[in-house]
């Protein structure tokens, strides 16, 4: 009897004890049921080959269009995006794009050249699948993913931002718990990016193990590493910070000459040419000057001046392929704050969880050190003089950071990086007023994201799951009680049935939910009536103003009831015009569609508060399609073993050929994460395709 519970004993202490080091013998790819490919690699040259092939079989065409945008010939060989293929040119990256490559040393050139070769290979062999117009840009080169690199962060996240007159949205949410505020006692994360269901702006799933490492997590489309994701011992996440690495100058100039310092200087020029293809398959050549001052790139001309523009890694530009290889091979914090250290990628949070219980907050990117506060550097800048170009950029340890706060979490919905925690741990006087916003007001956003942490002080792996899906919009919940109060001061019977329909209704937005759609319109009526945002509701619509000594309950008590009640009545009748009743399924209307899926949605718009993001387009006269919102979705617990669940809202493939292409919305409709398949006998359990680096 003691030889079996001494041997159940080395089973559980086996069970639970940190993985051992795994020894590849066969480069391979595990293809799960939801089109995951789990790649088994020998070599760091197999696995980027096996992982270009794999993001081919589910996004061939996407990623050959992208990279022929980025390439900067897209409007030469299928006459489309000649306006990107311009930009390319225009900012300087075209031009340094073999000097960006022969810089890394050649471990990072032979990662990119691998993954070139295994979506070539892919094409290759699959020619059939891909449209004639995007095969046109084989072979890829190594240069082509640097191209791309290029463009989607800096050029997209970045520099876009600086220079569009639309609003663009972009955005996440990240929690990391400590092993305090746990009940297992182990750390936990969230990662819950919010992007386009389209385009450059898509996730491909993927997990990358090798004798060395086993990494789980997601990348955007195109690129080689993992940027979202987690290992044996760390897990992060990122969010979109309040920086600004982009900013513009005046620059007076006489003729070909502009004014620094006292000094007319001859601006640096630079010809190129962009071919087009027009409608009758004939191609046109555009000659093309490219201007740069020494404030930067010339993007508007005056006869009398010019807009220059300075944005970072201008000039020996390095793609952020060195910092997320460390960071995928991090085995503790100090491992993973030395990648960081790095700064390759030029913005974003930065939150944290590992297995020895440690959480950390991060606020990086290549943030510049400037000669004046936020605000200034808001608004187009004097050239004049050289004092405002700035050439530095703080270290990585010398921004906010937080480690292990008191209240044992740490949350980011994309504001400043002040009320991370609570009890508030940084404080804004001790960093420079250039670096991001002070905080003024808080949207109602990360206020939900707040809240729910704040509230729970033990949270196991599932409830933290469910406090995810949490779908009440924080906006709703702020007024329902003055909105009570208005019944007391109208008559008007169509008032009360809107002001009923808002307070009866639980303030969520979940498939099923009355009230939703009507509380949409009541919101859109009262900023219109302002003249703002729907967000901009919360600095003018209250008497009672944000503050940051109570920053989850404030702003609150309307400022003007009056109004309010106008902009009910108002709303009711708009509502009515299109909708049977005020108070109707949100999900009979909100749907999410891809091929032949189509459900009723969950989730909404992020200026009511909600921390489920899904913001819709217009699909028919009065119904919607979501196409904004959460993507990569992923909850881990940090442990001797890891465990995992995650969902890609709109599913591993854009090929609408392919199973996968929409597949797990019907996960997202029902406010529900599928088990991360992390270890090889769930693989094979769950086994769709078995593919040898020897087929490839």
């Amino acid at each position: 009897m003691k030889i079996i519970y001494i041997a159940i004993l080395l089973v559980l202490i086996s069970a639970c004890s940190t993985p051992t080091k795994i020894n590849i013998t066969q480069d391979e790819i595990l293809w799960d049921s939801y089109g995951v490919p789990h790649i088994y690699a020998s070599s760091d040259s197999s696995l980027y080959y096996m992982a270009g092939w794999a993001q081919m079989k589910n996004h061939g065409n996407l990623i050959l269009k992208l990279y022929g945008e980025g390439r900067g010939v897209s409007a030469e060989l299928w006459g489309e995006n000649f306006e990107i293929n311009k930009e390319m040119h225009e900012l300087g990256i075209i031009d340094q794009l073999q000097a960006s490559y022969k810089q890394l040393s050649p471990k990072y050139q032979q990662i990119l050249t691998s993954f070139a070769a295994g979506i070539n290979s892919y094409a290759e062999k699959n020619s059939v699948e891909l449209e004639e117009k995007y095969k046109q840009v084989l072979p890829i080169t190594a240069e082509d993913i640097i191209a791309h690199y290029f463009r989607v962060i800096n050029y997209e996240f970045l520099i876009k931002l600086m220079i569009s007159t639309n609003e663009r949205k972009a955005g996440s949410n990240a929690w990391a718990v400590s092993g305090k505020r746990t009940t297992s006692g182990n750390s936990m994360l969230v990662a819950n990016p919010h992007l386009w269901w389209s385009d450059l702006f898509l996730w491909h799933e993927q997990q990358f193990t090798t004798d060395e490492a086993n990494i789980y997590g997601a990348t955007l489309v195109g690129l080689p590493n993992i940027v979202i994701g987690f290992n044996d011992h760390v897990s992060w996440t990122h969010t979109v910070n309040p920086m600004d690495n982009t900013d513009f100058f005046e620059v007076k100039r006489k003729g070909n000459k502009y004014l620094l310092d006292n000094e007319y200087l001859p601006f640096e020029e630079f010809s190129y040419t962009i071919k087009k293809q027009k409608d009758d398959g004939s191609i046109e050549s555009h000659e093309l000057i490219r201007k740069k001052t020494k404030h930067g790139v010339v993007v508007k001309e005056y006869e009398d001046k010019v807009i220059a523009m300075r944005f970072a890694q201008m000039e020996n530009y390095t793609p952020y392929l060195e910092q997320y290889y460390l960071m995928g091979k991090a085995k503790s914090l100090e491992d993973f704050n030395e990648a960081l250290s790095l700064r390759q990628m030029p913005f974003l949070n930065t939150l944290y969880a590992d297995s020895e219980g440690n959480i950390m907050y991060h606020f990086g990117g290549l943030i510049p050190k400037k000669n004046g506060d936020w605000y200034k550097w808001q608004d187009i800048v004097s050239g004049d003089s050289s004092t405002n170009i700035w050439t530095d950029y703080y270290q990585s340890d010398e921004l906010p950071t937080v480690v292990n706060p008191p209240g044992g979490w740490l949350q980011n919905a994309n504001e400043p990086p002040y009320l991370n925690t609570l009890p508030r741990v940084l404080n804004p006087n001790e960093f420079a007023s250039h670096i991001t916003p002070n905080l003024k007001g808080l949207y109602f956003r990360p206020q939900r994201s707040i809240k729910l942490l704040h509230e729970n002080d033990s949270i196991s792996f599932d409830e933290l799951v469910a406090l995810k899906h949490n779908n009440n919009a924080e906006f709703a919940l702020r007024i329902q009680d003055d909105l009570q109060g208005l019944s007391t001061s109208t008559s008007d019977s169509l008032t009360l049935q809107a002001i009923k329909t808002l307070t009866d209704w639980d303030a969520s937005y979940d498939n099923h939910s009355l009230g939703a759609i009507f509380f949409i319109e009541f919101v859109n009526t009262w900023a219109a009536q302002k003249g703002v945002s729907s967000r901009g509701l919360l600095n003018v619509g209250f008497e009672k103003k944000w503050t940051i000594d109570d920053p989850i309950q404030t702003p609150d008590i309307f400022k003007n009831p009056e109004e309010v009640l106008d902009a009910l009545k108002l709303a009711a009748q708009n509502h009515l015009k299109k909708y049977p009743a005020l108070g109707v399924p949100y999900g009979d209307y909100f749907r999410l569609k891809a091929g032949k899926h189509d459900y009723p949605a969950t989730g909404g718009d992020q200026s009511l508060g909600i921390f489920r993001i899904l913001s819709a387009q217009t699909d028919d006269k009065n119904t919607f399609r979501g196409a904004f919102g959460d993507t990569f979705v992923l909850v881990v617990e940090m442990g001797e073993n890891v465990r995992a669940k995650g969902l890609l809202s709109y599913g591993n493939s854009s090929n609408p050929d392919n199973p996968h292409y929409g597949d797990q919305l019907k996960h997202f409709s029902k406010n529900e994460l599928r088990d991360i398949w992390i270890d090889r006998t769930d693989q094979e359990t769950n086994l769709e395709l078995k593919e040898s680096i020897n087929d490839m």
